[in-house]
């Protein structure tokens, strides 16, 4: 029982111990009236962490909480940085650098860190390895001789390989260490010989795009918080999405829960967080065609779903709200009715009546800069275009229905013209409509395929739907 009890005090003495930093930092060449600044990697920015204080002369960066683990900057008055790694499993009491304003690692001495010792050690080989790089490319460029030049060229990759090959063998030498699981994140996996059974060109690519994207995230730890306190896991999440992720809104959307997923049953909840909230972000830039199917799907099933704990609630008020705005009018979701009169305003046009296998639905306004520009070009196309297998639906959403009956009128619009003249039609309800013109592309059961389309691309886009539903052969791809 007492040998228990002693081990108890122990356990805590350690918690004690370790549940606060005092960094010790020299800088050859500064004095304790220039301040340091401790910084944090957090993804692609960097945030303050800490200000430097002059204890009898010596610069400590102190704290009654223990850091988290990640990578760290330690910068000078005239804002140089060198990075440090702190880990939450050392004791962050006895952490000490020492370095000069050059900041050259080969001038740099670290105790009290094993993760530092390594990181160190690992930036003088690095070094070591540019410069021979750098020796390598100035005969190369330097060299008359072709193959002189071919065989330089060849060896100019050598430095780098070694770099590599050094980072991975701390990595798996020291896999339960912070800069393991940093430097093994760093490393990408390795692409195995294709099953023999695989002889097409085009079913091997397919093959090892579906492989190298189902195993990219093998060498990160979706347990390890730190890796989002580090450049390296933005990176990786970027890399991800920006190589793998085809431009179709389910796929991106199948990649986001998959990865999310993982990440929740590993158990970051920094990984979590970051991933989540990046990906909203990086769906809401992407150019692609329905792409705020993604953005929605992302709002809906993490925010407004609760699983975004770190959002304020006014935050994720607006996004639901927005997010609601966007459903009904997603791409493969069947197209809101819409009920309106004609110019004659006496006969109501019923937009599902329109029995063609392709609409074209245009929101317009007749004071619209880019209206009056596209327009007329969506004009000349319906009147040189064969329609007998689509028509175009186009509502005014303004109230000046005299100008709108002329405008119509004097340009010689021939499609269907339609405005909510006596408001009878909530349209505004269900197409989210802040800008026009908004052209959204129907198939021949009234589900929306294409939007968000300028006046040029609907002749393409209505011969490519007519073509995939079968009701015109396809045209020969000219070579």
């Amino acid at each position: 029982m007492i040998r228990k009890i002693f081990t108890l005090l122990g356990f805590l003495f350690c918690i004690v111990t370790y549940a606060q930093y005092d960094i010790t930092v020299k800088i050859d060449g500064l004095t304790c009236e220039d301040e340091l600044l401790l910084a944090n990697h957090f993804g692609d920015k960097q945030y303050l962490k800490d200000t430097s204080e002059c204890i009898d002369g010596v610069v400590h960066f102190r704290g009654e909480e223990t850091l988290e683990s990640g990578v760290y900057l330690i910068i000078l008055p005239k804002k140089t940085w060198y990075e440090v790694l702190i880990s939450e499993d050392e004791d962050q009491t006895k952490y000490s650098f020492q370095a000069d304003t050059s900041l050259n690692p080969e001038n740099m001495k670290v105790s009290g860190s094993k993760e530092n010792e390594l990181f160190l050690a690992f930036n003088l080989f690095a070094r070591e390895q540019s410069k021979i790089a750098k020796g390598i490319n100035e005969k190369m460029q330097a060299a008359t001789d072709e193959d002189e030049k071919a065989k330089l060229k060849k060896k100019l990759y050598e430095p780098g390989e070694r770099v590599a090959e050094k980072r991975q063998e701390i990595a798996k030498s020291h896999p339960m260490l912070f800069i393991g699981k940093l430097y093994n994140a760093m490393g990408d996996v390795n692409l195995p010989e294709t099953p023999s059974s695989i002889t097409e060109e085009d079913d091997i690519k397919t093959w090892q795009y579906l492989w190298l994207r189902n195993h990219y995230w093998d060498n990160v730890d979706l347990e390890e918080d730190g890796l989002v306190r580090s450049p390296v896991f933005h990176s990786k999440l970027k890399g991800y999405f920006d190589s793998y992720m085809p431009p179709l809104a389910d796929t991106a959307i199948m990649m986001a829960d998959d990865l999310i997923n993982r990440i929740e049953k590993s158990g970051s909840k920094e990984q979590y967080k970051y991933s989540v909230h990046y990906l909203l972000g990086y769906f809401e830039d992407a150019k692609y065609m329905c792409f705020d199917k993604a953005v929605w799907h992302m709002a809906k099933n993490y925010y407004c779903a609760g699983k975004a704990w770190w959002s304020d609630s006014s935050y994720v008020a607006k996004m639901c709200e927005e997010s609601a705005k966007m459903e009904p009018t997603l791409c493969e979701m069947l197209a809101p009715e819409l009920v309106m009169p004609d110019t004659s305003l006496r006969q109501r046009v019923t937009m599902s009546a329109i029995d063609k296998p392709v609409t074209v639905l245009i929101f317009w306004d007749i004071n619209c800069g880019h209206c009056k520009k596209e327009m007329p070009i969506v004009s000349r196309q319906y009147d040189s275009m064969t329609n007998k297998y689509h028509e175009i639906y186009a509502v005014y959403t303004q109230g000046d229905w005299e100008g709108w009956k002329k405008r119509v009128k004097e340009e010689g619009y021939k499609f269907i013209n339609v405005a909510n003249a006596f408001g009878e039609d909530k349209f505004r309800n269900k197409y989210n409509i802040r800008t026009t013109p908004q052209i959204f592309i129907l198939d021949k059961d009234k589900n929306i395929r294409f939007k968000k389309i300028g006046a040029k691309d609907i002749p393409g886009t209505v011969q490519y739907l007519l073509e995939e539903q079968g009701v015109v052969p396809k045209k020969e791809k000219s070579e």
